[in-house]
C-alpha cells in the first residue's frame, strides 16, 4: 500500500513556521561577551544567583514594569512566577538553580512570545540582583 504524499499546502506550512520561529540570540553588553537565547518565544538567560535571590528580583521587576503578579511561588531550588500585562498578555518567568551560585531564567511573553518585552524584564530583573 502507497503513503500518501503530504499536499504542498503542509509542506509550506512547516518550512514557514521553521523559518520564522527559529532561534537567536540576544547580545545583553556592548562586547557581545554575554548572550541569552530567545528560541521559539521563550528568552533563556543565566543570572549569577541563587533562586532565592532571581525571585525576589523578578517580583520587583514585575512591578516596576507594572505587570500584575497573578503567581508566585518559591521552593528550595526552583521558583515560578506569572502575571499579566496591561495589554492582558501572560508573562511566565522559570526559575532554577543551576549550581549553589548559577540560576537558569526562563521568560516567555505572551503566547507567542516577545523578544523586546522579554529583554526589558530581564533587564529589570538584573537591575535588582545589585
Amino acid at each position: 500500500m502507497k503513503t500518501p504524499l503530504p499536499s504542498f499546502s503542509a509542506i509550506l506550512i512547516l518550512t514557514a513556521t521553521v523559518m520564522f520561529t527559529g532561534c537567536s540570540t540576544v547580545n545583553l553588553d556592548d562586547s557581545g561577551d554575554t548572550q541569552a537565547v530567545y528560541q521559539f518565544g521563550g528568552f533563556e538567560m543565566v543570572l549569577n544567583s541563587t533562586a532565592a535571590a532571581a525571585y525576589n528580583a523578578t517580583q520587583k521587576a514585575l512591578k516596576e514594569l507594572d505587570l500584575y503578579q497573578t503567581k508566585g511561588e518559591l521552593f528550595t531550588f526552583e521558583a515560578q512566577l506569572a502575571a499579566r500585562s496591561r495589554d492582558d498578555k501572560k508573562v511566565y518567568i522559570t526559575i532554577k538553580e543551576i549550581n549553589s551560585k548559577q540560576t537558569l531564567l526562563k521568560i516567555r511573553w505572551g503566547t507567542a512570545g516577545s523578544k523586546a518585552n522579554s529583554r526589558a524584564l530581564y533587564d529589570a530583573i538584573e537591575k535588582n540582583m545589585h
